[in-house]
Parts: structure tokens; C-alpha cells; sequence
């Protein structure tokens, strides 16, 4: 009976935060290696962020599944990195464990974060789990602690829908550069080739080899290789 009171305040709740009107701060891509895990969206009532304010929304949009389990120790690790100890964070670790689902690709979980209070969303279900203060900063914390390189991308507010990718390569200048150098390079190669071959007198089945030799020595090192960074394909630039 309990439960069932406890459920239907935190639907009650839970409407009553959903019907308010959230505007986007940013995004960002959180990648790992050569993977997109998810993109991670944050939401206030104003579309602005201030330090410590509530209420706010954390939304993940996971591109890879992911174990709740997992899930669970990953928010207690990530609190070690920040020197962050909740009080009985075993118990609280354990109990995530067991209340967080699987979670599948194109899943959005999200964190809504009041002033006293918070819970998790898997789409649009209520995880029926209300966490106090304490919980509710230090999740918030694991991703706009100003230590953190993605929370200082989220809290700056987003221009022209530009989603911020984490570790992409500066590629297009990398090669407008290495294009000018290539086409200098011929240029003294072809030069200094046809300067050799008017003063020297070289019979023809000589000249041949030598010619072959200085080419292969220019062409090993003039030889670009495409930056091997991940780059997700949505995000490639035009080269």
C-alpha cells in the first residue's frame, strides 16, 4: 500500500515537471576510442545555466547498449574520480544495481534534479526510486563538475546547433596544408630532374634507373597519410 501511495506522488510529481517547459543548454557526444556511447543533453526551465541551480535535466541518448549493472558502478566510479563519498554509498550503489534496467540503443535515460530531491526516466517511464539531495548533486556533479572537459562544453549554451564531439581532428587544414607542400615538392623535383638531364651527358639505358630511383625516394617522402583519429560519419567534414 505504501508503494503504491509513493508511486502515484511521483507520477504526480513527475507530471508536473514533465508539463514544464524545458529548453535545451547543449549537447554533446561522449566517445570512447572509436565508439559513440551517447549524447548527453542538458535542460533547464530558462535555457541558461547558473551554478547549482534546480531544476535541471540530464538526458543520455545511448548510441551502444548498456548493462544497468553497469551502469550503477559507473556513477560510483566516476564519484571516486571526483572525490566525491556518499553517506552509505554501498547500499546506495546497491540499490541502483537493482532498480536500473537494461538499457538498449536509441534508449533516453534521463535525471530530473529538483531542489530537494531526484529520479531517474527511461523514455518516458518513471523509475519508481526517489533519491534525496546529497544523491541528486553528486549525479549531477559527474557530468558539470567544471573539472570535467564535457561538463564545461555542456554548460556553455549552444550556438547555431553546433554538438560538440569530443577529441575530432582539425582534418580539412591538415590537408589544405599538406596539399600545398605536395604540390611545391613536385614542383622542385620536376626542376631539379630536367637540370641533371640537359647538363649531363648519360647514355639512355642509364638514365633510366636513376630516374626511377630519385622518383620512389621523392614519393615515400612526400606520401600523406589520412589522420587515423575517429571521426563519427555524421560528423566528417567536407574535405
Amino acid at each position: 500500500m505504501r508503494r503504491l501511495i509513493f508511486i502515484s506522488f511521483l507520477s504526480l510529481i513527475f507530471s508536473q515537471v514533465a508539463q514544464a517547459t524545458w529548453q535545451k543548454i547543449n549537447d554533446v557526444d561522449y566517445v570512447w576510442g572509436p565508439f559513440k556511447i551517447y549524447n548527453i543533453s542538458l535542460f533547464s526551465e530558462t535555457g541558461q545555466y547558473i551554478e547549482n541551480m534546480r531544476p535541471l535535466m540530464l538526458t543520455l541518448k545511448y548510441a551502444k547498449p548498456v548493462d544497468g549493472r553497469d551502469f550503477a558502478i559507473s556513477l560510483a566510479r566516476s564519484w571516486s574520480n571526483l572525490g566525491i563519498t556518499l553517506k552509505d554509498q554501498d547500499d546506495v550503489v546497491d540499490r541502483l544495481r537493482k532498480i536500473l534496467p537494461n538499457i538498449k540503443k536509441d534508449d533516453v535515460l534521463s535525471y530530473i534534479a529538483l531542489d530537494d530531491k531526484g529520479y531517474f526516466v527511461l523514455n518516458d517511464t518513471v523509475i519508481p526510486e526517489e533519491f534525496n539531495k546529497e544523491f541528486s548533486d553528486a549525479v549531477v556533479s559527474i557530468w558539470l563538475d567544471p573539472r570535467v572537459e564535457i561538463g564545461r562544453k555542456l554548460i556553455q549554451q549552444k550556438e547555431q546547433d553546433k554538438t560538440f564531439v569530443v577529441n575530432t581532428p582539425q582534418v580539412v587544414n591538415s590537408t589544405e596544408k599538406n596539399e600545398q607542400s605536395v604540390d611545391n615538392l613536385e614542383s622542385k623535383t620536376s626542376e631539379k630532374t630536367n637540370e641533371n638531364v640537359s647538363k649531363d651527358s648519360v647514355p639512355e639505358n642509364t638514365e633510366k634507373p636513376i630516374d626511377k630511383k630519385e622518383e620512389t625516394q621523392d614519393d615515400s617522402e612526400i606520401e600523406i597519410i589520412p589522420a587515423s583519429d575517429p571521426i563519427p560519419e555524421k560528423a566528417q567534414p567536407a574535405i
